[in-house]
């Protein structure tokens, strides 16, 4: 979450006429995140969420977020609700910005995650994906395999190299040769289906240690399921110096299996998706370090975590005898 589309106390209130959710009481920018604008909305029925969606978000795949949200609360999991206004609809626009509203959850995320975290992230990942099964709509993952390359171009144009050479040198020359091992085995007959696609612990609410919210699913689309965990693995597995930790990942690994069992071949490529996960986050991260607006209220993440990130996987995966594609 983040903010770059600022707004004042009168637009909120003009905005909240079209729906039935009470009166403005106050409201905060919310700066986390790196995608939209978000505001903690609080009124007189309650707390809300407001999400102004930003370039980056296709308008037409907004459908497909609300549709699983409401699909994932329908049976009874724990993410976001979206509000209907007057004229039950969804979707409206603010500043000329398409806008949602969705119910507040309560709970706050972890700074220090122990073992039964990865744990309970774990099962929750495994439910999420059971109860999704059923979900009927797709969405290309823009941020998956096939958009990597105009990432790599993007770098390359816009990224100097001074800022570069401070990471590591050479540095866009060894993504390249991560994005073509990565493409050479890539294992596209793994189960498909919805993922959440960003399920880091800012994204995980907590009240007394049982997860109570799971948020922001403007990343979810349709691809490999493991790739999702391999995400969570990058975001849950490491310690604050970016050092693996086994015992998380093995807690995380048996809480997805709890509710959805691996296959031994979705066990055999999670390393490789790994992989493919850090030179993602690790590729968003170095677009940004250098293109995000000054003017926006949000907080960088710098790409050092998965350059750090990224080497381990690698390693992991050199020895591995995987079948070219």
């Amino acid at each position: 979450m983040a903010v770059y589309t600022n707004l004042n106390q009168d637009q909120i209130i003009d905005f909240l006429k079209l729906y039935n959710i009470g009166k403005l009481i106050s409201f905060s920018g919310i700066t986390e995140g790196i995608e939209n604008s978000n505001f903690h909305l609080k009124t007189s029925n309650g707390d809300f969420i407001l999400t102004i969606f930003e370039k980056r978000v296709d308008i037409k795949d907004i459908p497909f977020f609300i549709k699983i949200m409401l699909h994932l609360n329908k049976n009874g999991y724990y993410c976001p609700k979206p509000i209907c206004d007057k004229k039950n609809k969804f979707l409206q626009k603010l500043r000329g910005k398409p806008t949602i509203i969705v119910n507040f959850l309560k709970g706050k995320s972890r700074n220090n995650i122990t073992i039964e975290d990865c744990n309970q992230v774990g099962s929750s990942m495994g439910l999420m994906h059971i109860y999704s099964k059923d979900f009927n709509f797709e969405r290309d993952n823009s941020l998956s395999i096939k958009g990597w390359e105009t990432l790599i171009k993007n770098c390359n144009n816009s990224v100097p190299v001074s800022v570069l050479d401070k990471f590591e040198p050479n540095l866009m020359e060894n993504i390249q040769n991560s994005f073509n091992f990565v493409v050479k085995f890539w294992p596209n007959n793994l189960p498909k289906g919805f993922i959440h696609g960003d399920l880091f612990p800012d994204n995980v609410f907590f009240i007394n240690d049982k997860i109570t919210g799971v948020i922001d699913f403007y990343f979810s689309c349709t691809d490999i399921l493991i790739y999702d965990l391999a995400i969570a693995v990058n975001a849950w597995c490491f310690d604050k110096e970016y050092n693996f930790q086994e015992k998380k990942y093995q807690a995380l690994i048996r809480g997805y299996n709890i509710k959805r069992k691996l296959s031994i071949e979705e066990e055999f490529f999670l390393p490789l998706l790994c992989q493919a996960a850090s030179l993602r986050f690790l590729l968003t991260r170095l677009f940004d370090w250098v293109n995000t607006p000054i003017a926006a209220n949000v907080v960088r993440k710098n790409p050092e975590e998965y350059i750090k990130k990224h080497k381990y996987f690698k390693k992991i995966v050199k020895n591995v005898k995987y079948i070219e594609n």
